[in-house]
Formats: C-alpha cells, sequence, structure tokens
C-alpha cells in the first residue's frame, strides 16, 4: 500500500499556546491576532463549552466571575431562506447593525453537512444548477459513491445588494423557487442591546423558541493533578523542546480525561492494568484535589467564549 498524503484535505489539529498574556485585557475589545484568543476567534460558533477549576477557587471566585459574563441566549425558528430577504428582518440584522467580531447575527440551518443543504449556501448539484447562483464544486474526498456539493458564498452587507439591483434579485428569485423550503434555525443576536423576546425584535414575527445557556456544574473530588510551573515550559535546547512538546501532549491527554470525568485520575484508582495502562504524568510530584467542571450547550458565539475566557484570567 503506497503512503499518498493529500495536502488539500484538512487534518484535525491541536494547537498549544505558551506565553505570558498582558496584565489587563479590556473585555469589551479583546485581542484577535493573538493567540489564544486567536485561535478561538476562527471558531464562529461552538455547540459545547467547558470549563475546569480548582474547588477552592469556584467557590472563592466564581460569582465575581459569573458577574462579568453575558447570558448567552439564541433562538430557534422556522425560516426559508427568503424569510431572511425580506422586510425588517434583513433590514435590521442584515443591512444595519454593529459590527461586532464578524457580523451583528449568528445563524445556522439544519442538516448534516455534506448531505443535506446546510446554509451558507453548500447546495447539491441539482439545487446548484437551478439557483443560478455562482458558486464553487466541494471536495468530496474521493468517494465516488457521494454526490458533488457545491458551495455558495454571498455577502448580503455589500451595497449592491437591495431590492431592484439585478444581481440581488437573482438572489431573491432562487430562494422563492429553488431554494424555498422552511428549515430550523438557530439565531443569535450577537450586538450588545439585543432582547430577543422583545416585542420589537424582527425575529418576534417568526414565533422564535427561547434559549438560554446556562452552566451546569460537575464536582470531581480527590483528582490526581499534575503540576503546571513556568519552569515546566522552559524550552531553549533542541532536546528541552522535544521534553515540551512530550509534556504538552500529556498535559492535553491529562485535561481530556479530566472533561471526561474519568475514574482514571482518582489518586485512589485501582484498575487491572490489562484493562487501562494510564498513569498520570509526573505522579511522583502531582497533588491531590477536588475541580470543579462548568459546562454550557448551545449556541455559543466565539466572542462569549473570548469573554469567559478573559473573566476567567
Amino acid at each position: 500500500m503506497f503512503d499518498i498524503d493529500d495536502s488539500a484535505l484538512d487534518k484535525e489539529k491541536c494547537y498549544t499556546t505558551i506565553g505570558e498574556l498582558p496584565d489587563y485585557l479590556d473585555p469589551k475589545q479583546p485581542p484577535t491576532r493573538k493567540s489564544p484568543f486567536s485561535t478561538v476567534s476562527r471558531h464562529c460558533f461552538v455547540h459545547s463549552t467547558e470549563l475546569i477549576l480548582p474547588e477552592e477557587i469556584y467557590q472563592a471566585a466564581w460569582d465575581s466571575i459569573a458577574n462579568k459574563i453575558s447570558i448567552c441566549q439564541y433562538a430557534k425558528v422556522f425560516m426559508s431562506l427568503s424569510d431572511i430577504l425580506d422586510g425588517e428582518f434583513f433590514n435590521k440584522y442584515i443591512k444595519i447593525g454593529t459590527q461586532i467580531c464578524y457580523s451583528n447575527i449568528l445563524m445556522i440551518s439544519e442538516g448534516q453537512s455534506g448531505v443535506d443543504n446546510v446554509y451558507s449556501l453548500r447546495d447539491d448539484k441539482s439545487s446548484y444548477e437551478r439557483a443560478g447562483l455562482v458558486g464553487k464544486s466541494v471536495r468530496s474526498g474521493g468517494k465516488k459513491h457521494v454526490a458533488s456539493r457545491y458551495v455558495v458564498e454571498i455577502n448580503l452587507r455589500l451595497p449592491s445588494m437591495l431590492h431592484g439591483k439585478k444581481g440581488f434579485e437573482r438572489i431573491v428569485w432562487a430562494f422563492k423557487n429553488v431554494l424555498n423550503e422552511s428549515l430550523t434555525w438557530l439565531f443569535s443576536d450577537l450586538s450588545p442591546s439585543s432582547d430577543l423576546s422583545g416585542q420589537d425584535a424582527p425575529i418576534k414575527r417568526h414565533s422564535p423558541q427561547i434559549f438560554s445557556c446556562t452552566s451546569t456544574k460537575s464536582p470531581f473530588q480527590n483528582v490526581l493533578t499534575p503540576p503546571l510551573t513556568p519552569s515546566t515550559f522552559q524550552a531553549e535546547s533542541e532536546q528541552a523542546i522535544s521534553e515540551l512538546s512530550d509534556t504538552c501532549v500529556e498535559i492535553q491527554e491529562w485535561l481530556a480525561l479530566a472533561f471526561l470525568g474519568t475514574p482514571r485520575l482518582n489518586a485512589d484508582d485501582s484498575i487491572d492494568p490489562y484493562l487501562s495502562r494510564y498513569s498520570v504524568p509526573n505522579k511522583e510530584n502531582c497533588t491531590s484535589s477536588n475541580l470543579v467542571k462548568l459546562t454550557w450547550k448551545g449556541l455559543l458565539p466565539s466572542h462569549w467564549i473570548a469573554q469567559l475566557l478573559i473573566a476567567t484570567l
């Protein structure tokens, strides 16, 4: 078998950031070009976020941290694409609004990526050809049985995107005559003064179901915690860099197990090595402590994740 590596295919990566943060971070204008904030900003949204804190820090500081975090709300609505281009919804949410983060709203439709029509437009060949919109084909990963897919990217905030303009009317026609099925959408208004339940909110006419993302607390008792000291992260020679890489991998593995709440991290764990050979890194220098895991689930935009990170720091 030949080892053929296709550089065009995306590969999963795990990023590790080592460095010092400034003494003060403005929560209203967080840095977006420096790690770890640049890594956060690359994801428009996530569906789940977890935070682990030592129990003593949680008890002493969590109320203060929670007061610095806004309540993340999102709505579940049933809309067609033509509804997005209609009236007050289009004018308030699309054409105007403050440019916070990357946009002032976040929407994601129902559907399985690579199979269904998921918008921003990733359509099957038939829908793409009938819609008459300009797009490009998406790689199928070399699987012959997978139908061709096409991605259509439309910037609705361009000055030319107005009713009556020829290019815009083509989009309106495609949304009314081809891509006209009603879909379930998750919708989030990213503006600081957003109120999805307000009577004057344009989304109100679509009878939205409002959700608030609240944290779920999970305590973990008697957990072996490896040391995380600055001296661990000093890499000057080639050997030190190799050791640093191994240390980062071990810590990432420990964090993954901690988020899962596995008993393999318990100080009194005794499992047959035939079933599990995992050992906490640097076990002789580990300390036993109680941890608290906080979990948020829902449509969580990247700017809210950055807000949580800054408040925790």
